[in-house]
């Protein structure tokens, strides 16, 4: 019995401990218990880097099946809700839970004791959106989940609101662009010079074009000037459904001729302007932006059913006229109808732009250039202020067509005229020819070497300083001899300012005549205006005599724009100051400087009233409008080298004129190839209709 007790006792040792040592064995070997923590972790790195697919699966079947996806339509539903807010990045973080929601020995809480297998955590959740940042809280509901296997997991319950809180079974996002309203250009009254307008634009219902619809077809293309295949290809649009109608081009009518079956018109609203050819040239178009603009746009700006300004100041002052686009992200129910906006951003409408130009003045000015088919632009401005009133180039084209679409007709006209009427002649340099007299002259009084009694004895028709410059001549139109400034400016003669140029020689002639306004295009960036040149580069010295003597009279390299040319002017006008030309209301402008002596001023002012009021002079068929005119005439011949014999070259006929007795407008023009029809002559008779019934009130 002994020895049975003594074996008792010696094996509860072992037995003790071969059960603990199972214990340990079952504990260690046993598979560590699943924490929902890890699950929400799974989410918040999967979300952070948008892997929808990866979502999915730590989503609860049963959820799933609720919202009536699979995967495919869950990660696709993600993808476009994201794509469409144009969502860029996703930052996720679960919220610290309260100390007062845990117990204080960190043993279970009362609702994880009540529900062990449920688990909720809050994490705040923010997107960063094309229209700004959207941030929300958001709640993770997790179950615990026994798999097929006998393990257990945690997985969470999806629901629409996990994409977005106010999002409900059968939510959509809804993304729209709030379009800015362009601002309008206006003239000096407030008139407008580029706004909106509606126009008619025709399209066809592909159902009710009737039993033979190419033919019909055939018909509606004839009609409207447009090629059948055209036609086509814009009713094979992917989008097109037999009910639909389909836009095709832009008309003039307002009704559709009842043997056109299936064409229905409609309004638009589009960009407008009111002057159309007269003030094209200036204020430019807007066209819709193409694929180059987008490729040429750094700042992302621009989609493709954005209208952008191809020309004129519409391109000029795009970003002002533009405006700034906003947007809407919003949440709607099954139906479409807006549950809440999620974020918005209102766009900002484009700046009016308010320019000097008169309405009144530019359409008249333009009639009077463009009448007869003539090539060529006039300024009109005040010479106080340097107040642009108009600014004209001919020929021109129709910027509302610009808009609304050329036809291949139309296209092609514009295309054939060899005048180029998309060129602005206003900003084009031309050689000045005699107009440049007057400068010629106001340098040689400043330079003390000409007096306007001072004479030359010229014989002939034409003359050079010696044999050096071997077989050139500067030549002239008139004998006449002995001559002084105040002749040779009323008469236009090319000897005796190359004479005076040649005496003064090119320092004093260049310091003379750059103090008019040559290298400066006067702040005009709006019109991309160039700065005039009294020479090429490479002869900026007037090194050569010969060169020296043609610049005098407004040929050689001389190249000036009829705006530079106007304002070279008011120096004659203002007691020897230099108005720069102003184009924007309310634009920063420099004040007048002083050029000139007030004596030089008005001795070739008064020599340029002569040019109209003496008998014989080349403006005299003026004398007879009231307001005591003055200007200068000039005619500039184009060669391809200079002296070169044989047919004459281009010849450009030019005009400066302006009031004296109450200045009220200076005007600039220039008509091309004048040849044949009397020279500048053509440019005075041409425009003594309009000054004859000129008035501006200041």
């Amino acid at each position: 019995m002994k020895s049975k007790r003594k074996l008792m006792y010696g094996l509860l040792p072992i037995l003790f401990a071969g059960g603990i040592g199972m214990y340990l064995y079952m504990q260690n070997n046993k598979e560590a218990e699943v924490k929902p923590q890890t699950t929400v972790n799974q989410y918040i790195e999967h979300l952070q880097k948008k892997e929808f697919d990866q979502l999915y699966t730590l989503m609860t079947s049963a959820s799933l099946q609720e919202s009536g996806m699979n995967k495919e339509q869950f990660v696709e539903k993600y993808n476009a809700i994201y794509s469409g807010m144009e969502v860029s990045t996703v930052k996720a973080e679960v919220k610290p839970v309260d100390v007062a929601e845990t117990a204080s020995d960190g043993s279970k809480t009362d609702a994880e004791k009540q529900n062990p297998d449920a688990y909720e955590v809050d994490y705040n959740l923010q997107l960063t959106t094309f229209l700004g940042e959207v941030s929300e809280t958001h709640t993770l509901k997790l179950v615990r989940q026994e798999l097929e296997d006998g393990r257990k997991n945690w997985q969470i319950n999806w629901q629409p609101s996990l994409i977005l809180n106010d999002m409900v079974k059968g939510s959509k996002v809804r993304v729209r662009t709030l379009f800015p309203d362009r601002g309008d250009i206006v003239d000096r009254d407030g008139l407008p010079l580029a706004t909106k307008g509606t126009m008619n634009e025709w399209g066809i219902v592909p159902e009710k074009l009737g039993d033979n619809p190419d033919q019909m077809i055939a018909r509606i293309a004839g009609h409207y000037q447009v090629s059948e295949d055209a036609i086509q290809k814009a009713l094979a649009q992917t989008w097109v459904k037999p009910e639909y109608f389909v836009p095709i081009g832009s008309t003039e009518e307002f009704d559709v001729p009842e043997s056109l079956s299936g064409v229905t018109m409609q309004s638009k609203e589009i960009r407008y302007y009111p002057l159309g050819e007269a003030a094209a040239h200036l204020i430019g178009y807007v066209r819709k932006a193409t694929k180059e603009d987008l490729d040429k746009d750094t700042e992302g700006y621009y989609r493709a059913e954005d209208w952008i300004g191809k020309a004129g100041l519409e391109q000029s002052m795009e970003k002002q006229l533009r405006g700034e686009r906003g947007g809407l992200i919003e949440i709607t129910d099954e139906s479409g109808n807006s549950r809440s906006e999620l974020i918005r951003k209102d766009a900002v409408d484009g700046q009016n732009v308010q320019l000097t130009i008169s309405s009144k003045q530019q359409k008249k000015l333009y009639q009077t250039l463009s009448s007869g088919g003539d090539a060529g632009a006039m300024v009109l401005m005040n010479p106080t202020d340097g107040n642009l009133l108009a600014l004209v180039s001919a020929p021109s084209y129709n910027p509302n067509k610009m808009v609304t679409g050329l036809t291949q007709a139309e296209w092609d006209a514009y295309s054939a005229n060899e005048k180029l009427p998309f060129i602005n002649r206003v900003t084009t340099r031309y050689a000045p020819g005699s107009t440049f007299k007057a400068i010629t002259a106001a340098a040689g009084l400043m330079e003390k070497v000409t007096t306007a009694d001072k004479t030359h004895d010229i014989s002939g028709l034409q003359w050079r300083k010696d044999d050096s410059w071997g077989g050139y001549y500067v030549k002239r139109v008139k004998s006449l001899s002995p001559v002084n400034m105040v002749d040779a400016l009323v008469y236009s003669d090319n000897i005796y300012f190359a004479m005076e140029a040649i005496e003064m020689g090119s320092a004093k002639f260049i310091d003379g005549i750059q103090k008019f306004g040559f290298g400066d295009n006067f702040g005009l960036n709006e019109l991309y205006l160039k700065p005039s040149q009294y020479a090429n580069e490479a002869h900026l010295d007037l090194s050569s005599e010969v060169l020296l003597a043609d610049t005098s009279y407004g040929q050689g390299e001389m190249l000036m724009s009829p705006i530079h040319l106007a304002s070279s002017f008011t120096p004659f006008i203002n007691e020897g100051k230099l108005v720069k030309p102003v184009l924007i209301e309310g634009k920063e402008s420099t004040d007048p400087e002083v050029i000139i002596t007030p004596e030089a001023a008005n001795t070739v002012k008064d020599a340029l009233g002569e040019v109209v009021s003496r008998q014989g002079g080349t403006a005299h068929t003026l004398n007879s409008i009231p307001g005591g005119l003055a200007g200068k005439t000039g005619t500039a011949e184009l060669k391809a080298k200079k002296g070169e014999k044989g047919e004459k070259g281009q010849e450009n006929g030019f005009f400066v004129v302006f009031d004296t007795d109450s200045p009220t407008f200076l005007l600039s023009a220039v008509i091309e190839e004048v040849n044949g029809r009397g020279g500048s002559h053509y440019v005075v008779d041409k425009l003594k209709p309009f000054l004859e019934k000129l008035e501006i009130t200041q």
